[in-house]
């Protein structure tokens, strides 16, 4: 701030100053304070009848004629105007009007007591600038210097009151002038402080909602959008059983070989552009990815809203993956394939641990569809007979027969081929 007059010495600082405390206060304090004034000096009339009988026409041309117009368009102006500076000076005009008005209603009196008492009123008036008017130091400080002028013209040509009264009478004026002035500038000095203040609230208010924005963005590529939601309101353990669900597992087919004949960065810039397109699948499909485990990627349909099509869902995510990736190669010479598992069950789904925590699913749906992947043919898209039966109207298999699955058994399995007729499959190339 400057230290004279206490204004903030970067204009545009100033100006939002000046436009956000007319908003807030100053503009709502005189869209009630002059109506009111307005309002109590015309009825003051009253007085003028009881006060100075002899002098009634000319002080009622003076109250009715001059002041309440002029006053009617003031309360007309507060009600319209969203002009800070605007109103600094409609408001001293104003002042003046009523300071004025009263001044010379005194006048006219043309008794000593009659003229004592409306230039008592006329003192009392200049005190009110910053309190009935909201005006600034600087317009308070006009508002005296002219109350005092008005008062000096008045008195020689119309009253002559000795020397000593006008120089009290001025002395008066000035003094509870400057009382107003120092209001004014205490008033505005508090104005400007809690300004920042509000600044300042804002400021962190802001950067705090920009650093919870992140945070749940953050929160929001790791646990879904539900999940996340609960974890913020819930301390239980959040832990969901769904009656079918469909999970997939993809493993690029001899990753381990090519890894050891690319360079570190090559080798995770190839993975982050292999699983960055199979994100885009699963957000295309409507499925949850659940983890990836060095070149392995999980993924799941039915979780944690339920559906009644995830099966055929994760076949055409599934079918997408194995297309997209012959379009890709992450060393010259080399081709990316993939062996993909599927199987469709029953699922524990939720979020454990306090730390690094990932939404995870498990059971022995889990556990076959790992086995179809792990038994499955590179290139192909291994499915058990449940996703099977959950998909077969809409794409065509062909039977592996039953064979042995480690952990499981015997099992009659599927090779997943194309959908039927025109089915829609989106691949890797043409997401966006």
């Amino acid at each position: 701030m400057r230290p004279i007059s206490r204004r903030f010495v970067d204009p545009e600082l100033e100006q939002a100053f000046d436009r956000e405390n007319f908003e807030t206060s100053a503009g709502k304090v005189v869209r009630f304070s002059i109506p009111l004034v307005t309002v109590a000096f015309l009825l003051y009339g009253i007085h003028d009848a009881l006060l100075v009988p002899e002098a009634l026409r000319n002080v009622y041309i003076v109250r009715f004629g001059f002041f309440a117009p002029l006053a009617a368009l003031t309360c007309l102006f507060v009600y319209l105007n969203r002009s800070p500076k605007l109103h600094q000076w409609v408001m001293l005009a104003f002042s003046l009007v009523i300071n004025g008005s009263v001044l010379a209603i005194g006048a006219l009196a043309k008794t000593p007591a009659g003229f004592f008492i409306y230039t008592s009123y006329a003192v009392v008036f200049v005190t009110l600038g910053p309190f009935i008017a909201q005006m600034n130091v600087r317009m308070q400080a006009l508002y005296t210097i002219f109350s005092v002028i008005l008062y000096d013209l008045l008195d020689m040509n119309l009253v002559h009151a000795p020397g000593v009264v006008r120089l009290s009478m001025n002395l008066a004026i000035f003094t509870l002038g400057t009382i107003g002035a120092l209001s004014a500038r205490r008033i505005e000095a508090e104005a400007r402080r809690a300004f920042l203040q509000r600044r300042t609230i804002r400021a962190q208010m802001e950067a705090l909602d920009r650093e919870r924005r992140k945070s749940e963005s953050l929160l929001l590529n790791i646990l879904p959008a539900r999940i996340a939601a609960r974890l913020k309101d819930e301390t239980n353990v959040i832990a969901d059983e769904f009656a079918s669900a469909s999970v997939l597992f993809c493993d690029i087919v001899g990753f381990t070989e090519l890894s050891a004949r690319l360079k570190p960065e090559e080798l995770v810039r190839g993975l982050n552009s292999i699983f960055s397109r199979f994100d885009e699948l699963a957000d295309t499909f409507g499925l949850e990815k659940i983890k990836t485990i060095g070149d392995a990627y999980m993924v799941a349909g039915g979780i944690p809203m339920h559906s009644d099509d995830h099966a055929v869902r994760v076949c055409q995510m599934a079918l997408a993956m194995r297309d997209g990736l012959r379009h890709l190669s992450l060393a010259p010479g080399s081709e990316l394939r993939v062996r993909i598992g599927i199987h469709t069950g029953p699922v524990v789904a939720g979020v454990i641990g306090k730390r690094k925590f990932i939404y995870d699913v498990w059971g022995d749906t889990v556990n076959t569809a790992s086995r179809m992947e792990s038994h499955g043919i590179q290139g192909a898209i291994h499915v058990s007979a449940a996703t099977y039966e959950a998909a077969r109207e809409r794409f065509t298999f062909e039977p592996r027969g039953a064979m042995e699955i480690k952990g499981k058994g015997s099992m009659q399995t599927y090779l997943l081929i194309a959908p039927i007729q025109n089915e829609t499959r989106t691949p890797m190339s043409n997401v966006p």
